[in-house]
């Protein structure tokens, strides 16, 4: 009886040998893999014969270019047993059943690396990766150049009337850098690596599952699908959301865009939506260039460049729709804050429709609100008041210190409208928060510009 125990840890001990890390598990053990990632040898990938398959191989293939050479010393082998037939041949070394091999894993055997995993479990593999930062030096140098144009054609286009706005842009951009610079790395969340496994998918010829997916994987068709990629484009687009801050401020004071800027970015509550990516900063940005264009665009009363304008707001606003499809309500605000150009309107309720009908073809895209209140919704009201106290009392200020009532009419009754529709939806939708704080700031600002002389 006495060797009873001792055959039962022996079993437990076949049936499960991995080292687990969370949900990523490792045999024989995580250094093992670690020492393969710092060693000289050389590496060549071969995936699965599924698509899946083959864009994860892309990913492994970029990733571990960054830090070795291509050649035949250790192969690394993607997918699993049932798709894979190196990996097959192989497998019976680990002493694993071959439905093992369906769990993200990284096993190390003499000269060969599996990476496997089902569809929906590869992307939990990427972990194994997190600490190999080795940007490329195309990278860098694409990034930084990226970045420099971006600041220079706002600085240039903000410094061309008689406001400090372009001084104010300088501003908010040396705060960016600083912030570069000293922020943590990103994380990639783990619903966002679905989406990277599903847009590598697509880029390997297979069928995207979402519309974050399909624009991720159109770009990884020339772009490497590395992470360090996927963070520069992260900072561009946050870089591009500051940018456009100031375009949702009057025409004619442009330089309170600034305001804007500092009253959404001093929130901790909005700067943490940016800590890891998950793909809001694209919906946001896609929100914020449609704000822009709605705030400046005067439609020309020649119908083709009215509807070729059109066509520009109903692009952005279904890029935004594409990443939070409950923005789709905003088409209909805007007709009703903008009544009165019939045709402009028909056209962008219709563009956006067939665009958003398409989506919902395509991806099958859930529009359906929840029934009930987010479990923490009483926790991110209390947070959402206490990072926007600024802004409110700034709006607060401004409403009691006009001597005539506030005309509501144009932007800022289409800031209004929006503010009122989606506060109340962010308690259902706590991803709605971010777009709440830049509406109330730009709202805010557009009560505080009707203080001034000029108008």
């Amino acid at each position: 009886m006495k060797r009873v125990p001792v055959l039962i840890a022996l079993i437990l001990l076949l049936a499960v040998p991995f080292v687990s890390a969370g949900e990523l598990a490792y045999y024989p053990n995580p250094e093992e893999f670690q020492a393969f990632l710092s060693s000289n040898s050389t590496y060549t990938v071969v995936p699965g014969n599924e698509s899946w398959a083959m864009g994860w191989a892309y990913y492994v293939d970029e990733k571990l270019y960054t830090v070795k050479r291509h050649g035949n010393d250790t192969l690394v082998l993607v997918g699993n047993v049932y798709n894979n037939e190196l990996m097959a041949s192989v497998w019976n070394r680990t002493g694993l059943p071959a439905n093992a091999s369906l769990l993200p894993s990284i096993v190390v055997l003499n000269g060969t690396v599996l990476i496997t995993g089902s569809e929906d479990s590869i992307h939990l593999t990427e972990r194994a990766f997190e600490g190999l930062w080795n940007p490329p030096r195309g990278s860098v140098a694409t990034f930084l150049t990226l970045a420099f144009t971006i600041i220079i054609v706002f600085l240039v286009l903000l410094s061309g009337d008689d406001s400090h706005a372009g001084r104010f842009y300088a501003l908010a951009a040396s705060l960016f850098l600083v912030w570069y610079l000293t922020a943590e790395r990103p994380r990639l969340t783990d619903e966002f690596l679905a989406y990277l496994s599903s847009a590598l998918k697509f880029a390997a010829g297979g069928s995207p599952d979402s519309p974050l997916s399909a624009i991720m994987g159109a770009v990884f068709r020339t772009v490497p699908p590395i992470e360090e990629n996927i963070i520069f484009v992260h900072w561009l687009l946050i870089l591009i959301i500051m940018s456009f801050a100031f375009y949702l401020a009057p025409k004619r004071s442009r330089e309170l865009g600034f305001l804007v800027f500092g009253l959404t970015f001093v929130a901790p509550m909005f700067r943490e939506s940016f800590r890891e990516v998950s793909g809001g900063a694209l919906g946001l940005a896609g929100f914020m260039i449609a704000l822009a264009i709605v705030s400046n665009v005067t439609f020309s009363p020649e119908r083709w460049k009215a509807l070729i304008q059109t066509g520009v707001l109903s692009l952005f606003t279904l890029l935004a729709v594409a990443i939070n499809p409950y923005l789709v309500l905003m088409p209909l605000i805007f007709v009703i804050a903008f009544p009165k150009r019939h045709l402009r309107n028909y056209a962008y309720l219709l563009i956006t429709g067939i665009g958003v009908f398409l989506l919902y073809e395509a991806f099958g895209l859930p529009l359906d609100i929840p029934s009930n209140m987010d479990p923490r919704a009483p926790a991110h009201v209390r947070d959402f008041l206490l990072n926007g106290s600024l802004t409110i009392a700034t709006a607060v200020y401004a409403i009691a210190g006009r001597e005539k009532g506030i005309r509501m009419k144009g932007q800022t009754a289409f800031l209004l409208l929006m503010t009122l529709v989606y506060i109340p939806a962010a308690l259902f939708v706590p991803a709605m928060f971010p777009y709440c704080f830049v509406l109330l700031a730009a709202l805010a600002v557009r009560l505080i510009h009707g203080l001034t002389p000029r108008t």
